[in-house]
């Protein structure tokens, strides 16, 4: 099973806003199709997650969606890896115990 830490915890004086820093191991798989990867997360909460093994040095991505679900998923791909901005709905709870992102490249 797929575990989180807390890596760190910051706060920015001047807003006094946090910074929660976790580290995600990210379940990363062929789905079958010709041009698809899945990301089974078994642990996530909205905010970002930024996959370094996904760079624009290793393929290019066209689309991201998640599957069976509504939200609307924004990301960017660079050099330094795949930057995926989970919606604020979105969370681990009882109701819901998995996230599967599909990456079409």
């Amino acid at each position: 099973m797929a575990v989180s830490r807390k890596i760190a915890l910051k706060t920015d004086e001047q807003s006094g806003n946090q910074l929660h820093i976790y580290e995600v191991n990210p379940i990363i798989f062929y789905s079958g199709e010709a041009d698809e990867l899945n990301i089974e997360l078994l642990e996530f909460n909205y905010g970002e997650l930024i996959i370094k093994s996904l760079s624009t040095a290793i393929l290019k991505v066209k689309e991201l969606f998640m599957e069976d679900e509504g939200f609307k998923i924004k990301w960017k791909q660079d050099t330094k890896g795949l930057r995926i901005t989970l919606p604020d709905g979105l969370t681990n709870d009882e109701n819901r115990k998995k996230c599967t992102l599909k990456i079409k490249f």
